[in-house]
């Protein structure tokens, strides 16, 4: 015979929406549309009819390590021991006017992490345009690839293809630069990145 799973009691509006700004480090409903790029008048909705986020809340306990009982079902402890100890919380930052500046955080699992050989330490992560690139710092002698790099103090991400002579070879949309290997900084290479369809 089937054994039944009966449906749990989930919570919803305020004490899921408060959660989530603890989660994302925001304030405001409108920074909250901002973090999940969803409409604020949806947030509104949940937070007023007292309705239930289901593919917020999967989305936020994947992204940051936190306890899917405590957030759907206030039970337990937003983060236990065994829940953190398999993921490292790693720094958001975006690219500002050729500046880096912190967005937020996130947390991903040590089997992603060492999968594409990176260590929260060496890690830096970077939202642009729309996406969010993995780049590991210690790989900073660019060959081929995508890098992180500052050029006169300015950063961007470009492909960079090595050349004879210590050159280097950077692309700029459609157009291709060649620059001595010490005209640029080498932050570090992209190895992975997360795009949002």
């Amino acid at each position: 015979m089937q054994t039944k799973i009966p449906a749990f009691n989930y919570k919803g509006g305020r004490s899921v929406t408060e959660k989530l700004k603890l989660l994302t480090k925001v304030d405001e409903f409108q920074d909250l549309a901002t973090v999940f790029d969803i409409p604020r008048s949806t947030i509104s909705t949940w937070h007023t009819r007292n309705m239930t986020p289901y593919e917020i809340i999967v989305r936020v306990c994947l992204a940051t390590g936190c306890s899917i009982k405590w957030l759907a079902m206030d039970e337990g402890e937003p983060f236990s021991d065994g829940d953190n100890s398999a993921t490292e919380e790693i720094s958001i930052e975006k690219i500002s006017n050729g500046l880096l500046e912190n967005e937020s955080s996130m947390r991903l699992d040590l089997v992603t992490l060492e999968k594409y050989g990176l260590k929260a330490s060496s890690t830096k992560a970077i939202d642009h345009d729309s996406n969010i690139h993995f780049i590991n710092t210690q790989e900073n002698n660019p060959t081929v690839g995508r890098y992180l790099i500052s050029i006169d103090g300015n950063i961007s991400i470009n492909r960079i293809q090595r050349l004879p002579g210590k050159k280097l070879a950077i692309s700029f949309g459609d157009s291709t630069l060649e620059v001595s290997d010490d005209d640029i900084n080498v932050i570090g290479r992209i190895v992975m990145t997360m795009e949002k369809e």
